[in-house]
């Protein structure tokens, strides 16, 4: 892996990332999303296989270290935000319709709150990761490998 094909990396994951926050917030929303929207686990997104994967020659910098963290958090965080929209109201005799309606909505705004929060950290993560690539030597690089 050269340098540059490590920053695209980056820079794809940010890309993806972006497109993966707009199927949550059409979840929020309660859209219907494409199959390739369901949440999956952080190693099996396109960026969660280089970071698991060719990415680890990278493993002993810290802005590298620094975005594993969040982005498991995005994963769980997206995957509750998920099936709380699929999770059928529930009403009863103590509990009627509009008071289930309002109780799941507010539910589904934290978990988005805290999706966007945790999005923030990834990004700002990424960025910091994508900076290090850019300004570490040609020969810094080639030792990593």
């Amino acid at each position: 892996m050269t340098k540059s094909e490590a920053i695209e990396q980056v820079r794809k994951a940010k890309t993806g990332h972006k497109k993966w926050m707009s199927y949550a917030k059409a979840i929020h929303m309660g859209i219907k999303v494409d199959q390739d929207a369901v949440p999956m686990m952080e190693t099996e997104c396109s960026f969660g296989k280089w970071y698991y994967g060719e990415g680890q020659i990278f493993s002993e910098m810290d802005s590298y270290q620094a975005i594993e963290e969040p982005h498991e958090m995005l994963h769980q965080t997206y995957m509750k935000l998920f099936k709380a929209r699929k999770k059928p109201l529930k009403t009863g005799f103590f509990v009627s319709k509009n008071k289930a309606i309002n109780e799941k909505q507010n539910h589904l705004d934290t978990l988005m709150k805290q999706l966007n929060h945790v999005s923030q950290i990834l990004m700002d993560n990424l960025k910091e990761f994508e900076s290090d690539l850019k300004n570490m030597s040609d020969l810094e690089f080639r030792q990593l490998q």
